[in-house]
């Protein structure tokens, strides 16, 4: 059961009660979407800022669910959550029926190397690779390698574990995308790195939400819309962007 949270509104004996908007962020989440403390607390992120502005909006407050990527759309479509976000139908099986708010951003992938290897620019250049990948996440377009094992897929739960392995030489690429890397050149050194962007197209990048509540679901797409055409999620993204550069 969902604890129900107040909120005091203008009038001192007016109460109003709201449940909390329950917002899966998950620790696989890599910064800056996600900036988890040592106590495993969520302090800051796109995710963060985002989502709190929107519960704001709504006059709901927010409550934080950190599962693992596996467990994201079981949790919207079972109403145990009611949005996550940096996902796109493409990456969720089709038998999940969930909706979407609009489009947030795009976002590319990249593929991180070695200085001293040799540049990724096809499929062809991944044959007999073994990739770092980040668990429960999908990637389309590396998919067919899998299938056929033409390529090896290696999870790790965060890049900065996937790019300690490349490093080891446990893994021979890495994949992760440009904010995820711009954050991880901020804050490590990555002198003897390289990334190549995947020749796919910019990713477009959306939020997931329980299909449950109806209304919520409008309230949502609205404010989420009005939040990108007052120039607010773009705004949140230059904030991280300069942070990482």
């Amino acid at each position: 059961m969902w604890k129900w949270w107040c909120l005091l509104l203008l009038f001192p004996e007016l109460v109003l009660c709201a449940e909390p908007l329950r917002a899966v962020v998950s620790q696989t989440n890599t910064a800056p979407y996600a900036i988890f403390d040592q106590q495993q607390r969520l302090t800051d992120g796109i995710a963060k800022e985002l989502l709190d502005t929107l519960a704001a909006r709504l006059s709901r407050p927010v409550q934080y669910l950190d599962l693992p990527r596996g467990r994201v759309v079981e949790w919207l479509v079972t109403d145990q959550a009611d949005i996550s976000c940096f996902l796109n139908p493409a990456w969720v099986p089709a038998n999940y029926k969930l909706s979407w708010t609009p489009v947030l951003f795009h976002t590319r992938q990249y593929i991180v190397r070695r200085s001293g290897d040799s540049p990724v620019l096809s499929n062809q250049d991944l044959f007999r690779k073994r990739i770092g990948t980040t668990r429960g996440f999908a990637y389309p377009e590396l998919q067919p390698l899998f299938e056929t094992n033409s390529a090896v897929r290696d999870d790790a739960e965060s890049l900065e574990k996937n790019i300690q392995r490349l490093e080891q030489g446990r893994v021979d690429l890495v994949m992760t995308v440009d904010l995820s890397y711009g954050y991880y050149q901020q804050h490590f050194d990555t002198s003897k790195l390289s990334v190549d962007p995947l020749w796919a197209e910019p990713a477009a990048v959306y939020c997931a939400l329980n299909p449950k509540h109806p209304l919520l679901v409008q309230q949502i797409q609205d404010q989420l819309k009005l939040m990108q055409q007052q120039g607010v999620i773009n705004k949140t993204l230059q904030r991280f962007e300069h942070s990482s550069n």
